[in-house]
């Protein structure tokens, strides 16, 4: 870490909420609720080859921070406000973790239990049909931080350092995003030629392993949290045929199902990726609540199943996320 960020972390941003230029920030927004959103969270120091996972120390410190300065309810109380047209007396949010990680249960869920605060849970199902399936955004991430040379995909290359094509103007990650479902015979692929996953899998599981069926039966019933789909294998769903997508939404919400014993009424679309079509194959699949990042197009902000989150930075301190979330308060609220 540098010596301005250094300096910033340690002397600036806790000097600044200390004297509630947070709070200044939160009291000149007239609207009064918020989607906030987490990945990961671990007690893992070192070793980190992504950013989505917040120490857990961090992420107690947001937990008192959040409790302190907003009244937490649970996402389908969100919904029903959005859906009311009424605002609450106080500025209100809900809590939801993306992908399934098994240190949600194991990390996150303690703290949220010991301080009584609901959230909800998005899986990614097919981590709990498939012990050998990982996220493929983490294992790419592995793969660009251990491979020294070039990748070639189909004649493209993606040049080393950056791995970034010339030819597609983009970088690999933005490729796999993009390229619908030819991206699992190009993860495929990818994981035959390289196998950093699996070490990093049994030396880090926090890091990267999903919650798998065997451990996730005695957190089925937790009251505290609302499950929820991350899609079946984490598709950029935009990319998607009609027929894609339908499999993709209906074979999550059947596993989610059978796995609670709950029908999961909420969706959160992977990279907040999603399109006019992608919200009536989810309206038709059965999904109420969905969430994005941001609003794709105008007329979606209006959208009474449909609304944003702001995230939670895992790269720094609860009182930088605290700066953030009042600077960006307006942008994500509704």
């Amino acid at each position: 870490m540098g010596i301005s960020k250094t300096i910033a972390r340690k002397i600036v941003l806790p000097f600044l909420v200390l004297f509630k230029v947070d709070k200044l920030l939160l009291s000149g927004a007239k609207k009064k609720c918020l989607i906030v959103n987490f990945h990961g969270v671990s007690d893992v120091i070192g070793n980190r080859f992504n950013n989505r996972h917040l120490h857990v120390n961090e992420f107690e410190k947001v937990l008192i921070y959040l409790k302190q300065n907003f009244k937490i309810v649970g996402l389908r109380e969100i919904f029903e406000i959005h859906r009311s047209g009424k605002q609450p007396k106080e500025k209100t949010i809900a809590l939801t973790f993306d992908d399934g990680y098994v240190n949600n249960f194991s990390i996150a869920l303690p703290v949220l239990k010991k301080h009584n605060i609901p959230a909800t849970f998005y899986l990614i199902s097919k981590g709990l049909v498939d012990d050998s399936y990982y996220v493929w955004p983490d294992i790419i991430d592995l793969i660009q931080r251990n491979v020294k040379e070039n990748i070639v995909l189909d004649g493209t290359v993606f040049s080393y350092p950056g791995f970034y094509s010339d030819k597609l103007k983009m970088n690999l990650v933005d490729f796999l995003k993009s390229c619908g479902s030819s991206r699992e015979k190009y993860i495929k692929e990818l994981t035959n030629k390289y196998s950093f996953h699996l070490e990093m899998a049994k030396n880090y599981p926090q890091l990267i392993e999903l919650i798998r069926k065997n451990e996730f039966t005695k957190y089925a019933n937790e009251p505290l949290i609302e499950y929820g789909s991350h899609t079946h294998t984490h598709f950029n769903l935009e990319y998607l045929t009609i027929s894609e997508c339908e499999a993709e939404l209906t074979e999550s919400k059947r596993i989610i199902e059978e796995f609670t014993g709950k029908n999961p009424v909420s969706l959160a679309f992977p990279d907040g990726s999603y399109s006019k079509e992608t919200l009536e194959v989810a309206a038709k699949a059965g999904y109420k609540n969905l969430v994005a990042v941001t609003y794709k197009f105008n007329e979606a902000n209006k959208d009474p199943n449909l609304l944003s989150r702001f995230t939670i930075s895992n790269s720094t301190t609860w009182q930088s996320n605290a700066l953030r979330l009042g600077a960006e308060f307006k942008k994500f609220a509704f």
